[in-house]
């Protein structure tokens, strides 16, 4: 299929990051993106990556992100476009795009913007090889939601999870084909906010993929994959019940348990820092002398997400910009999920 968007039509993709509360940790096929274990995860508002796509008149992909511009012909096997090849595969199109990227926090630092990258390379793509922003139209096209998570999880695991607001469940099932990414609450739910603290916006030395390999060498993995269903079901009853307490000690559990797997893997990875630790021993101690009502929750990183709730966010930053003056906080949400929005540009400028 060719499809006829004209090359003066820009379709602009804003897709949120998302926090994951129950990791998706380890591999069962790397090649399909089959994890180990089921996910849940909360999509954000604030930490987002917006993507423009147009129609290109050259033969070519083109990829543009903080003033560096990469393109196919030089750059054939580069994972942005891969993820292009895999979009037109899926949708049974042909044609060549100009994408444009930026974040609006740091990237490769743990803060998932693998996530909202690819999620939001895969949206715009989509909608600028099929010539609309319509949500109902992409749907009737072969682009429905469950479509576009899928091939999104394709180019980043967590991507999936960000096609979607609210709260989201990647389920593993039995086979690579069973699995499935379902909205299980909108944002409307429940309203946490979720406090950022970046201890260092460094990219992290090692990626998450070589730790997702490395995690099967921890001994601590297996008995980590025995229990996890056990966990999902402790986590969506919290997020149902809209229990605080509960959810935070489990998320703060499962992200000691994930980065103690990834200090006993093989290789080890360490992403904690003493700073890290420092930070999460102050907050256990500020939370026991009810200084502070905010639980903690850590990806591949040093950075700490830490969710309360709104009323709570204003009073849980300022303990730790007082107590920790060189460290940001980036306040964040339960988010609606992405946006999609197409622009009319002159042809005399294409």
């Amino acid at each position: 299929m060719t499809t006829n968007a004209p090359s003066s039509i820009s379709f602009t993709a804003t897709t949120p990051s998302n926090i994951a509360l129950l990791k998706y940790w380890g591999k069962r096929d790397p090649s399909l993106q089959w994890p180990a274990n089921d996910s849940i995860s909360m999509t954000l508002n604030v930490c987002k990556t917006i993507t423009t796509a147009r129609r290109s008149l050259n033969n070519f992909d083109s990829f543009t992100m903080d003033g560096l511009t990469i393109n196919s012909n030089s750059h054939k096997t580069h994972k942005i476009f891969r993820q292009l090849d895999r979009v037109r595969a899926s949708l049974n199109v042909h044609g060549c795009l100009e994408l444009f990227s930026e974040n609006s926090f740091p990237s490769s630092c743990g803060i998932a913007s693998s996530a909202s990258g690819f999620s939001a390379l895969t949206l715009a793509s989509a909608a600028a090889l099929l010539g609309t922003a319509n949500w109902e139209e992409l749907d009737t096209l072969g682009a429905s939601r469950g479509v576009l998570a899928h091939v999104s999880r394709m180019g980043s695991g967590s991507a999936g999870r960000s096609i979607y607001g609210g709260y989201v469940k990647w389920t593993a099932g039995t086979s690579p084909e069973q699995q499935e990414i379902d909205q299980l609450w909108t944002d409307e739910h429940w309203k946490l906010s979720d406090i950022i603290v970046v201890v260092s916006s460094e990219a992290k030395a090692t990626s998450s993929s070589d730790a997702h390999k490395a995690a099967w060498g921890s001994p601590l993995f297996g008995p980590r994959l025995s229990g996890v269903n056990e966990k999902a079901k402790i986590l969506e009853d919290a997020l149902a019940r809209k229990d605080l307490e509960l959810l935070g000690r489990e998320i703060e559990t499962e992200a000691l348990e994930l980065h103690a797997i990834c200090m006993t893997g093989t290789p080890p990875v360490t992403y904690l820092t003493e700073k890290t630790s420092a930070f999460l021993s102050w907050l256990r101690s500020q939370r026991q002398r009810g200084m502070i009502n905010a639980w903690a929750t850590i990806d591949a990183g040093p950075n700490l997400h830490l969710l309360c709730r709104p009323e709570d966010a204003a009073s849980v930053c300022k303990n730790i910009q007082k107590e920790w003056p060189d460290m940001r906080c980036i306040m964040d949400e339960t988010g609606p999920g992405p946006s999609l929005i197409s622009t009319q540009r002159s042809v005399k400028n294409v």
